[in-house]
């Protein structure tokens, strides 16, 4: 579990009506292997999945601040090797563990078919969010990779996260 350090993770921006702007950059507290995900599915089995979670501590008040507003934004690159099939890419937040992964993803997108070697880019573009799971001052966040084959030879390549960003608007009440 990683403390988020104001000084590292978010840049504080204090504007006009006593509104702070919180930028994060997500992925910069991942691993290389929590953002890489490589896989090999043995064609024509259902979808596969490949999960990640990691909880992440917020500069403690931030739960005592109202939410103005949320925005997130990913994006992603598939390196398809052999095989063809389908990733889907998703993106959830909770405020414990066992919301995770339910329900539907904050963000979300698919490679489309691809077959043999195939590099394709992902990603969505900023999409804002209307949550209360932001209001907290611990976050989780989950990660899904979700592989669905096409009958023949085995899917093949890895699923890069290339950025994963929040930008949170609070109307400050941080005591």
């Amino acid at each position: 579990m990683k403390a988020l350090p104001a000084a590292l993770l978010v840049f504080v921006a204090a504007c006009g009506q006593g509104n702070v702007i919180l930028n994060v950059d997500v992925l910069s507290f991942l691993t290389a292997s929590d953002s890489t995900t490589q896989y090999n599915v043995i064609g024509g089995l259902p979808p596969v999945d490949s999960t990640i979670s990691r909880r992440f501590l917020l500069p403690p008040g931030l739960g005592k601040s109202t939410v103005d507003s949320v925005s997130a934004s990913f994006s992603s690159q598939l390196e398809n090797l052999t095989g063809g099939g389908r990733v889907t890419l998703e993106v959830f937040f909770a405020k414990s563990q066992g919301g995770l992964f339910i329900g539907t993803p904050y963000l979300s997108d698919s490679s489309g078919h691809v077959t043999g070697v195939q590099t394709v880019p992902m990603g969505t573009n900023s999409l804002r969010l209307a949550d209360s799971v932001f209001t907290t001052d611990s976050l989780w966040v989950g990660i899904r990779a979700r592989i669905t084959t096409d009958v023949g030879p085995n899917m093949s390549g890895q699923l890069r996260l290339t950025d994963l960003r929040l930008r949170v608007v609070l109307q400050d009440k941080i005591l």
